[in-house]
């Protein structure tokens, strides 16, 4: 399983194994567009071995879908119908903020890593729909 956290500027994933036991940060992908990322998701989805993705949706604290949660929403129709494997949404509310309280306290050889927070987001969010389903 492989999570999302896509973002204007770069793109979190995480994976967990097939046991569903570890949750893994991959390094950051650069957005460089909707053509590129489906290039690179299918590469990690072919290298990883992955059969269903989890992507985190923007969704507004009051629990309202703004913008952000509808554009996240057409970007799932168009990988669900590209990449024909399961695809979830999961609400990604204050997985940031985590994340950013995590990176915070990882050491710089740490955060060279995974190169952006957004990966640590990623593993929040495929954290959360593990713990829900």
């Amino acid at each position: 399983m492989l999570a999302v956290d896509y973002g204007k500027k770069n793109i979190g994933l995480a994976y967990t194994d097939e046991l569903r036991m570890t949750v893994q940060p991959l390094p950051s992908l650069p957005n460089r567009g909707v053509r590129d990322f489906l290039n690179r998701l299918r590469a990690t989805i072919q290298s990883l071995d992955i059969r269903e993705l989890v992507v985190g949706i923007p969704i507004n604290m009051n629990g309202t879908r703004g913008d952000a949660a509808i554009q996240m929403e057409e970007l799932m129709d168009t990988l669900k119908a590209k990449l024909k494997i399961p695809l979830r949404g999961v609400d990604e509310r204050l997985s940031t903020v985590e994340a950013m309280e995590f990176w915070n306290n990882l050491n710089s050889r740490q955060q060279k890593k995974y190169r952006t927070v957004d990966s640590l987001a990623a593993a929040l969010i495929l954290e959360r729909y593990l713990k829900e389903s």
